[in-house]
């Protein structure tokens, strides 16, 4: 029988949450899409609304009679200039301006807290199905050394930083770090990357690894790391072995390509407990 609550999802329209939408729509789960990226996207099902206009968002949800809600996509920080009172927001502003002190993550802890306290399920992306995660088989086995050396590294400087909630991706090639991801995100991470490796004469050399993984005590519901092809495109650009992840609680956008590429790149992908 037919599911009469759909689920809702709420973020940015991009290539990911699409394929989520699509998915959902396949399983016969009565999906809507809730864009609150700025752009005005046209499809049966999707609903344009500013970041701050909770107030047509709980009637929209109300209308459909959601119970479930799965926050992905791409959402630019909101530009607080752009705030406008809408008789339901102002109840939490002074909650979300004291999050943001704090950083993105609260920000979003702020955010899952109001849809629970107005009676919504709010469900992690990864819970969906393994069409958006790796299963251990498609991990790589064997560590190389300097890999292993790297990782550990890696995974010990991103916990480190996670209590000024900073960073999800670092990249380091024997050792040595060559970026730490910060607003910019983690392609432009690649990006300047290949240009340091460049500069500094060892981008002949394949080593190195790109460590992506969740803050530490990050909520697990919204914010996932996310990789795909143009992940793997770039990591193959500044010539590093490949990239470690927390399979569990990483995003795999395109898995059937990502997959595919890993194997023609010749990238190895680990999992990291972190």
């Amino acid at each position: 029988m037919k599911d009469k609550k759909p689920i809702c999802i709420i973020g940015g329209y991009d290539p990911l949450s699409n394929s989520f939408y699509n998915f959902l729509k396949k399983n016969d789960k009565s999906p809507i899409f809730i864009n609150v990226n700025g752009r005005k996207i046209k499809k049966n099902k999707f609903y344009n609304f500013g970041i701050f206009e909770l107030k047509k968002i709980l009637n929209l949800l109300n209308k459909f009679k959601v119970n479930d809600i799965i926050f992905i996509g791409k959402v630019t920080r909101p530009n607080l200039d752009t705030y406008k009172t809408d008789g339901e927001i102002e109840k939490y502003i002074n909650l979300i301006l004291s999050s943001f002190l704090d950083g993105d993550g609260a920000v979003l802890n702020v955010i899952i807290k109001i849809f629970r306290e107005k009676g919504y399920n709010v469900i992690p992306a990864n819970s969906i199905s393994d069409t958006f995660t790796l299963q251990k088989s498609e991990i790589s086995n064997a560590e190389i050394s300097s890999d292993k050396r790297d990782i550990a590294k890696s995974v010990k400087i991103l916990n480190a930083l996670s209590k000024y909630d900073n960073a999800q991706s670092l990249v380091c090639v024997n050792g040595h770090i060559i970026g730490i991801e910060a607003v910019e995100g983690t392609d432009e991470l690649l990006k300047r990357s290949y240009i340091l490796r460049k500069k500094y004469n060892n981008i002949k050399n394949k080593i190195g690894i790109l460590t992506k993984i969740p803050k530490k005590n990050q909520s697990k519901l919204i914010d996932l790391p996310v990789i795909g092809p143009k992940t793997l495109t770039l990591i193959k650009k500044s010539n590093l072995n490949g990239l470690a992840i927390n399979r569990k609680y990483t995003i795999i956008e395109n898995k059937h390509k990502t997959l595919k590429l890993l194997k023609d790149l010749n990238l190895r992908i680990y999992d990291v407990n972190n």
